[in-house]
């Protein structure tokens, strides 16, 4: 089934390569400041359970679509859909699948650049006198007082974002493919010992009971739809992130072995987290919180009082940072790759193209971020939501899952069956049976539930 492109960029010789990529892609903030303070919180591995069950029934289903459908066609997304919507002789709406999650991504980015220069700010910001055994007081006011600073906010958000752009523009099969495999490592060895600094200095019994315990009288319904919520986002589902990713794949590889190896990673990356960051907390005898309360406030006044924490904590956000580099490089390939597909016009020019328009928003949401919301001077956004908030809630409520829904629904009923191949074996065709039936009768209704119960629990 050929397909005709307009600049072929190469494929991966080793899997390894996509393996990296695709971490780097999943591996994110959420793994940090999210989904292991929700475990946490919410039933311990009650909860932990329940984010398994969606993550292996729905979303690597999903995940496995994407990169068996960009290996056969070895494009873009937006040009992948493009061919299969011809083969299958399909409706030409289908087309603004992608283009929803284009417009998603960019909107996800342009938030992730402004929380990346928080981060880049946290590193010189943790060697501060003022940072040693300072109270909670004192470290919440350094980060009021960064959140009143839009000149700093500017300025480093557009450095983190040069720094992607930088990173985009490498060609797929030297630069980035040599980045991301030196990178992985990298990340995971500081991982490792930031967690063995945290069994020596913190209070690990505590993490463990936190992540570990079944405490089913913490969960209900409304922390299934959470757990639901949370498998949706590790695999950067509606993103089509992977599908780019897909399209240098390696030929003679295991499609669904890989899938099963980069979740089975981010999983164990997010719980490494939450050993590391509850470990430390519970040792200060505060509440964590979560998202940006626990990143700016409860760690950096955790590493404030703990013995050689300046340079542990500068040595955390420096960590951070390479992981919201390397997702928001790994989002913007479905964007940079189209373009360079598209217009055949080399990356190191479309990549600081997508940076420029990113940018644009990431300055408009600093300006909509205000330290005292009930000011007389404070503008009261669009329906009551800054663009800051805006910029999330129609990214992650609306139109990522609205794109994983359309994709699911393209997936498994408009593509023809043997687009997938035709796997050799009983237990391999047992396996590919109850994969089509996942993607076919599972994944969809959840997704619409995804979609559904997440807009109304952002609007009401």
């Amino acid at each position: 089934m050929p397909i005709k492109k307009r600049r072929v960029q190469g494929i991966w010789s080793s899997r390894w390569t996509f393996f990296a990529a695709a971490v780097a892609l999943t591996a994110g903030l959420g793994d940090f400041w999210a989904t292991p303070l929700y475990i946490s919180q919410q039933g311990g591995a009650l909860y932990l359970l329940c984010y398994l069950f969606f993550l292996a029934v729905v979303m690597m289903p999903l995940a496995v679509a994407e990169l068996r459908i960009a290996v056969k066609a070895r494009a873009n997304p937006i040009h992948a859909f493009d061919h299969f919507i011809t083969y299958a002789s399909s409706s030409r709406y289908w087309r603004l699948v992608p283009v929803i999650a284009v417009v998603a991504v960019v909107l996800l980015v342009a938030r992730m650049c402004v929380v990346g220069g928080w981060l880049l700010a946290y590193i010189p910001q943790m060697l501060a006198p003022e940072m040693l055994a300072a109270s909670v007081d004192s470290v919440a006011g350094v980060f009021t007082s960064l959140l009143a600073d839009s000149g700093q906010m500017v300025k480093n958000s557009l450095i983190f974002l040069v720094v992607v752009a930088l990173f985009a523009s490498m060609e797929v099969g030297k630069g980035l493919a040599m980045l991301l495999r030196v990178l992985l490592p990298l990340m995971m060895i500081m991982l490792v010992l930031l967690v063995y600094y945290a069994y020596e200095l913190g209070d690990a019994r505590v993490a463990h009971t936190a992540l570990l315990e079944f405490r089913p009288d913490q969960f209900s319904w409304s922390q299934g739809f959470s757990a639901l919520q949370q498998a949706f986002f590790t695999l950067c589902a509606g993103s089509f992130a992977l599908m780019a990713f897909g399209a240098y794949f390696p030929v003679g590889r295991s499609v669904d072995r890989q899938i099963a190896m980069v979740a089975s990673l981010d999983v164990l990356i997010m719980l490494m987290a939450g050993i590391l960051i509850l470990a430390l907390v519970a040792d200060q005898h505060i509440l964590p919180g979560t998202g940006p309360a626990l990143l700016f406030i409860s760690l950096p006044y955790t590493f404030g009082n703990l013995i050689f924490g300046d340079l542990v904590g500068v040595a955390f956000f420096v960590l951070l940072s390479i992981f919201m580099l390397t997702s928001a490089v790994a989002l913007l390939e479905p964007l940079v790759a189209h373009g360079v597909e598209r217009w055949a016009a080399p990356r190191w020019l479309i990549a600081p193209a997508v940076a420029v328009f990113v940018g644009g928003l990431s300055v408009l949401s600093i300006d909509s971020l205000l330290v005292n919301p009930s000011a007389e001077n404070a503008p009261q956004g669009f329906l009551g939501h800054s663009l800051w908030e805006w910029l999330d809630i129609l990214a992650g409520a609306i139109l990522l899952p609205l794109a994983a829904f359309l994709f699911s629904l393209f997936a498994g009923w408009r593509i023809p069956r043997v687009v997938y191949g035709s796997p050799d074996g009983v237990f391999a065709k047992m396996a590919f049976w109850l994969w089509y039936q996942l993607l076919r009768y599972i994944a969809p209704p959840v997704l619409f539930l995804v979609l559904v119960v997440g807009c109304y629990a952002r609007f009401s």
